[in-house]
């Protein structure tokens, strides 16, 4: 999980609460509990943007990037555009037949 395109996800300590199976990269946390949300791509529907919710989370995830994970603006730059290479690789392998099993996602981009 150090290598590959799923690197990024472990390097930061995402990995430690997220999933990325697109990228095969496990979460070590085994209490079975998710949360979904669902962030837009664009500012066209309602709800928050992915750049939105990485500029200013709520809930956990604003005391995690405040607390744990401390990100740099341009550090959550990185992190929006690696939220949407993972998805649109689950797009690819969803498209070819591939994709593995759904599982919960913690963060899930939605159109």
């Amino acid at each position: 999980m150090k290598t590959g395109p799923g690197a990024w996800f472990v390097q930061t300590g995402c990995f430690v609460c997220h999933s990325i199976s697109v990228f095969k990269v496990r979460s070590r946390r085994k209490s079975g509990r998710t949360s979904r949300r669902r962030l837009r791509t664009s500012s066209r529907a309602s709800g928050a943007t992915l750049d939105d919710f990485i500029r200013e989370p709520t809930g956990t995830m604003a005391v995690v990037l405040s607390r744990q994970i401390i990100l740099t603006p341009e550090q959550k730059q990185v992190a929006v555009a690696k939220l949407r290479e993972a998805f649109a690789e689950h797009q690819r392998q969803k498209a070819a037949g591939t994709a593995q099993p759904r599982r919960p996602l913690t963060i899930e981009l939605a159109r």
